[in-house]
């Protein structure tokens, strides 16, 4: 069943990837569409014979910056290849990586454009950051003699269920040459499940755990803000409910950041209909402190909610300098949650709803809701306990550093491997 499965499989895409030159066509020029539909291209050559590092999305982007940080500091010689599926995790690439990487958008699953891929990459490992369990990007990269390595690798359970049910799992595809360097034994018993061999998987943690920044240390007094991040569909209403109960004079602002567009749009309507007033923060603000701007919404309320929406690219981690408290979108719905550590490493007391991933958090650092309906009442009352958010972003930045050693677990599990220069 396996083998048919996944010869049913490289069948269809083959016969994709046949009408790739039509159907590239199809997108606007400099589209994800059309560089996805696209093999080899010039840039490849200036970073040719380097390590390939493929983070799917912005979420992602995180965990492969300090990825690559790890791999120069160690030696490797820049630029790196590093590919997204999306534009605007292209965009966050060269926006904090520069021309420390070369970065594209990547091709499609279909074996005729990956070929031509590596062919011209010809790289001698591919780091893929997370979950992106494509069987031609495993295929042909083993067919190649690339070492496909998965880091701070996740697999969740529906996605394990549905390859071994497609028949997309197995010695035939996770088999030689895959490694796994999961983010816990959890993670590592699934990839055991589809098929890579146990001597070549090690637990080394999440990459995107960050060493506590350097405005970690703020009090709480010197925080305006409450940040509210990565928020996701269904969370509106709990963004609106925190909103009105920051209304009075010395409330702190509260700043939400949709995760994407659509959540943007259905952010404003919500506070729209609750007639919330909002200040938009869009690309052409940036020349504004974030800090400043910030402190313009706590003190520009007259009275009413202060609310600032984040309509930037990448800021998000900005905003947590300021907040003293930080919710995690994501996390009041079967999302999986946001990154948790992102704000921790931060110094922010973090919230989290029933969906969070992060669950040794609670207690010492977080403050886990049961569900959005009653979040915000429990939100405001432990804003008003500043004794209480002081111990908990201390705890949160204590936990960062002591998750921040993924970089370094990954790169000695390589060394361990063989899998090193």
């Amino acid at each position: 069943m396996t083998t048919l499965s996944l010869a049913a499989y490289r069948g269809v895409a083959t016969g994709v990837g046949a009408m790739a030159p039509l159907l590239r066509g199809l997108g606007r020029p400099g589209s994800a569409w059309r560089s996805a539909m696209s093999g080899a291209t010039a840039d490849l050559g200036d970073a040719a014979g380097s390590i390939w590092v493929h983070a799917a999305s912005l979420g992602e982007m995180v965990a492969a910056r300090a990825w690559i940080e790890t791999l120069l500091a160690a030696g490797q010689r820049p630029p790196l290849l590093l590919t997204a599926r999306t534009e605007r995790g292209l965009a966050r690439a060269r926006a904090d990586l520069g021309d420390k990487v070369v970065a594209r958008v990547a091709p499609f699953d279909l074996p005729q454009l990956l070929r031509s891929f590596l062919r011209a990459a010809a790289p001698w490992r591919l780091d893929v950051i997370e979950t992106e369990l494509w069987p031609h990007l495993i295929l042909e990269s083993r067919r190649r003699g690339v070492a496909v390595v998965f880091l701070s690798a996740t697999v969740s359970e529906r996605t394990r269920s549905r390859l071994l049910r497609w028949g997309l799992a197995g010695r035939n595809v996770f088999g030689e040459g895959v490694w796994v360097l999961a983010q816990s034994e959890r993670h590592a018993e699934r990839f055991r499940s589809l098929g890579v061999p146990s001597g070549r998987i090690a637990v080394t943690g999440d990459l995107k755990a960050e060493r506590p920044a350097e405005h970690a240390s703020l009090g709480v007094a010197e925080r305006p803000a409450v940040v509210f991040g990565s928020l996701r569909p269904g969370e509106e209403a709990l963004a609106a409910a925190l909103a009105r109960g920051l209304a009075s004079p010395g409330d702190r602002a509260l700043v939400v950041a949709p995760r994407h567009r659509e959540g943007l749009e259905a952010v404003l309507a919500a506070l729209e209909r609750e007639r919330i007033p909002a200040s938009v923060r869009r690309e052409e603000d940036r020349g504004r402190a974030m800090r400043d701007w910030i402190e313009g919404l706590r003190e520009g309320g007259g009275g009413g909610p202060r609310v600032g929406v984040l309509a930037t690219l990448g800021e998000l981690p900005t905003a947590y300098q300021s907040a003293a408290l930080a919710i995690v979108g994501g996390t009041f719905a079967p999302f999986g949650g946001h990154n948790a550590l992102e704000p921790a490493a931060r110094g922010c007391a973090v919230v989290v709803g029933p969906h969070s991933r992060a669950r040794r958090a609670r207690g010492r650092c977080a403050l886990r809701l049961t569900g959005a309906a009653e979040g915000a009442p429990e939100v405001l009352s432990l804003l008003r306990r500043a004794d209480d958010v002081a111990r908990m972003g201390e705890g949160a930045a204590r936990a960062a550093a002591a998750a921040s050693d993924s970089a370094k677990r990954s790169l000695r599990a390589l060394e361990r491997f063989g899998l090193t220069p």
